[in-house]
Parts: C-alpha cells; structure tokens; sequence
C-alpha cells in the first residue's frame, strides 16, 4: 500500500496522463494573448505601415521630405550669404550665393544655382545623347536632347501665351504655340488655382519649345531627370572680403543644425520655449494664488479667470496682430521709463525689507537677507529683461517676430491652466507639513522650496506631463501667425500640390511619434519618481 501511495504521488494530480490536455493549451494561449498590451501593438502595426507607405510612395516621400526640411546626413550647402568684395582694381562689389566650402584663406560660392527638369518618361517622344542618339545607353553625366509629345497635371494659370500646370514634380509654363491639342477635365473648366482643373496637353515635337538640353543627372523606368543650367562657383580670399552683409543657414544636415529651424525643429524648439515660460508664469500665479496677500490672490485669480476663458487661438491673434505690431512699434520708446520704474521699485522695496527688519538681523538674520537678496536678484532679472525686450523690438525680421509672438502666446495661454495645476498641488499637501517646517525655523520659502514644492511636484507630474504633450500639438494652431512649423509648412505643400490626404497623413504620423515618444519620456520620469517616495 505504501508503494502505490508514493507512485500516484510521484504522478501529476492534475494530469493523470503526464500532459496537459489541448483544451487547457488553448485556455493558456488564450490568457497569455489577452493579458498583451494590443493598444501599443495595434498602434506600432499602424506606425509601420504609415512608415511603409511612406517610403514607397513617390508623394508620401516628397511630402516627408518637405514638411521635415529635407534633413540630410551632411551637406556643402552651409548657408545664403550676401558678401562686401574689394576687387583687384580698388573697387568694390557683392557676392551673394550659396556657400559650399571654407578653410583659412578662402570661401567657396556658389553664384548661380543649377537648374533641373523631371519628365515623367510617359511625356517623352525621343531621347537621345552623342554616344546614343536612340537614348536606350545614355550614361549619366552625359548630354542629352529631349523631345517632349504630351505634358499633363493641374491647370492653375492660363495667359494668352502659356499654360501654367502643376505636376508631382513642380510647376512649369507650357507655351500655346508648341501645344497640338488640349484635353480638360471637366470639360472646359478654367484655371483654378486650388487645382480643380486637369489639363492632358499635347505638344509638337517639332518646336524648339518643346526640346530640352542639358546633363542626364537620374533616369529610372518612371522619370528623367535634366539638368538644364549647371551651377557657377567662385573662390573668394577672406582678406578681399570687406563685410557680410547676410549669412542664413541653407541645407539642415547634421553637420550644419543650425540650418534646422523649420517644419518639427520649430515645433519642437516653440514647444519647449512656450512651456517653459508658461510654467514660470504658472508657479509664480499658483504661489500667488495659495497666498494670504488679498492683493496677490486677486490679481493671479483675475489673470487665471480671464485667460482660461478665452480661447488659445484668439490669445494667438491678439498677441501676433495686436500686441507684437504695438510692442515692435512702441517699446523702444518706453524702455528706458519702464527700466527706470523697475530700478525704483526694487530699491524702496529693498529699502522697506531694512527698515522694518533691520532689528533682526542678528536674532533671525535670514528674516532680513533672504527677501532682500530676492529683491534685488529679481529687480536685476527684470532689468535685464527690459534690455532683451528692447533689443528684440528693433528687429525687423518678420520670421523671428513671428516665432516671439507666438512663443509668448503659447506661454501665457499655457501659463493660466499651469497656474490652476500648481495651486492643486501645492494645496494637495497637508497643512501639518507646512507647520512641521516653520516649527522647524524654516522661513515660507524654505518651506515651500524644501517641503512643499517638491511633494507637490510629484503630485501634479502627470498632468503636467499631458499639459506638455497638449502644448506640442497646439503649436499647430501658430500656422494663423505664418510660423513655419510642421503644419504651415504641411499647408504650404498641400496647396503647391493639391494632395491634402498624403499631406495631412504625414504630419498626422509625425505628431503621433513626438506625442508618444513625450508620452513614453513622462512615464519613465514618473516612475522613477514614485521610486523615491
């Protein structure tokens, strides 16, 4: 009896037969599938695919390229430059170009920029080179003359002269004396600018028009690319050169970033500078608003009230449209007044913490020192910020006016709804921690700066956290004050091409991978938080 007692004991009690049975594999598949996060799988499937046809499509690809500034590994084009030149006979001239090459002595220029034309290979009658007349060995490099038979794409403009059409490579004017026929579609539809015009033009072979010369740059089964106008370079001595009148980044590459400030480089550099003022604004407004100064409380409460009732578009205009154009205008006026008041005031205010502290100074000398270091550090940091506001207001670079304005709209709107979350926070802490440090000798400040703050911080991460992520894909909404970010720059190409869908398809991708590489970001940052509570 004690044998077979210890061989079903040395049996599986669940299953007799030493496996379990398919039933119970399958139960087991089944939970192990449900327990998988489908949200980020049907998300990463959907990324990948949108990636795929990205890549694969001739107008995702150029739509990519554009709305993204065609970031390149490296470049030569490191910048537009408009060059003071003394010439060899004594006198002077200017040279402006692209340049491409720059060492002790010299600069390179590029002074004439290279033309090329993409024919889709349906358009050509014949091509052909020295080598090859037939065309079918033309080497790349070499010459060659094309004759166009038909030219179609979106008719946009018509003259007496030319049709102006718009194709997935660019706009081009088709002369009325070299077209054999015209075939639109809707029949006898006119030029519309927003492309609801098709136009099929069949071109005379015959007529010089409709032959083009130049270097064979790409060919492939679908196009042939020409280039009709190489570039011209000059070398120029540093030492003939009397001064740079312009100098702007051209080709964004890695190794010329600062080229970079377009399409999702803007977005993310508005973003950043935006929620950064927006959150100085917000935690003085939130300290503001948890005081028991009725001046303090009142003030943050109405800016709170007014902003968070006005919608972030129309605070957008107003700065752009009213206040930029006033402040652009007048400031330079008002600076030297507006810093004398700030020098004033810092000093009665200074003045005050002396004479009604002074007697402390010995007992409690941080009763004394800690607000008038403030005082002064803080009127040193608004003087200076008189200075910058100043020195920005006498720009006349409509760009960089533009991108100030809507960095301070974005702020001041963000800078309401921060305030509200800092208020929460700060107030979802206990009062006996604010009691436990003042019974400890802490000032408020210290308090708030050792104890409160950082509780409250990690109280109020998520939201602010989700408040960023929301300010990044608001910064679309400063495509209405001409700020070339992700969106102006996906509207610009939309209406150069009449291909909205692939358009907004491209930006849509890229703000979902900033928003959940951001989202991924605030999840690490607060997990590691609730770690060292």
């Amino acid at each position: 009896m004690s044998g077979n007692f210890r061989e079903s004991r040395g049996r599986n009690s669940l299953y007799p037969s030493g496996t379990p049975p398919r039933s119970s594999i399958i139960d087991n598949l089944i939970a192990w599938a449900a327990r998988l996060p489908w949200w980020a799988l049907i998300i990463l499937a959907g990324l990948v695919i949108a990636w795929y046809s990205m890549f694969s499509s001739e107008i995702y690809r150029r739509a990519l390229r554009f709305v993204s500034q065609d970031p390149q590994i490296s470049t030569n084009r490191i910048a537009n430059v408009l060059y003071e030149v003394r010439q060899p006979n004594g006198s002077t001239a200017e040279v402006s170009g692209t340049l491409t090459g720059e060492d002790a002595n010299t600069v390179t220029v590029i002074t004439t920029d290279e033309v090329r034309v993409i024919i889709p290979r349906t358009d050509l009658a014949s091509l052909g080179c020295t080598d090859d007349p037939s065309g079918s060995k033309c080497a790349i490099n070499t010459t060659v003359t094309v004759v166009r038979k038909t030219a179609s794409g979106k008719l946009i403009f018509e003259s007496l002269g030319a049709y102006t059409i718009r194709t997935l490579y660019g706009s081009e004017d088709i002369l009325k004396i070299g077209t054999a026929s015209v075939v639109k579609s809707p029949q006898d539809c006119s030029a519309d600018p927003n492309g609801n015009c098709d136009i099929q033009l069949t071109l005379k072979p015959d007529r010089k028009e409709n032959t083009i010369s130049g270097g064979l740059l790409a060919s492939d089964t679908d196009t042939v690319t020409i280039q009709t106008i190489p570039p011209e370079t000059v070398t120029l001595n540093k030492s003939s050169i009397i001064a740079t009148k312009n100098y702007v980044p051209a080709q964004c590459a890695l190794n010329n970033l600062a080229a970079c400030n377009e399409g999702p480089y803007l977005t993310l550099w508005v973003t950043l500078a935006s929620f950064t003022l927006a959150i100085i604004l917000g935690l003085a407004l939130g300290l503001m608003r948890v005081s028991s100064n009725i001046v303090l409380y009142n003030v943050s409460t109405v800016y709170v009230e007014v902003i968070r009732g006005i919608p972030l578009l129309v605070i957008l205009l107003f700065v752009g449209f009213a206040i930029e154009p006033w402040f652009h205008t007048n400031f330079a006026g008002i600076a030297p007044t507006a810093s004398l008041v700030v020098l004033v005031l810092t000093v009665v205010i200074a003045l005050y913490y002396l004479i009604t502290r002074w007697s402390r100074r010995i007992t409690d000398p941080a009763e004394l020192m800690q607000p008038l270091i403030f005082t002064i550090v803080f009127g040193l940091l608004a003087l200076l910020f008189v200075a910058i506001l100043n020195e920005r207001s006498t720009t006349n670079d409509l760009a960089q006016r533009a991108i100030q304005a809507a960095i301070v709209g974005l702020g001041v709107g963000y800078g309401a709804f921060l305030a509200e979350l800092f208020r929460a926070g700060i107030q979802s802490i206990g009062k006996g921690q604010t009691e436990a440090a003042r019974s400890l000798g802490m000032t408020y400040v210290q308090a708030m700066r050792f104890v409160i703050l950082p509780q409250a911080f990690r109280v109020i991460l998520p939201p602010l956290g989700n408040d960023f992520i929301a300010m990044l894909k608001d910064t679309s909404l400063i495509t209405i004050l001409a700020v070339p970010e992700l969106t102006q720059r996906a509207r610009l190409f939309a209406s150069s091409t009449y291909r909205p869908f692939e358009t907004y398809v491209t930006i849509a991708v890229l703000y979902l991978c900033m928003t959940l590489f951001l989202s991924f970001m605030v999840r690490v940052v607060e997990r590691r938080m609730n770690l060292a509570r």
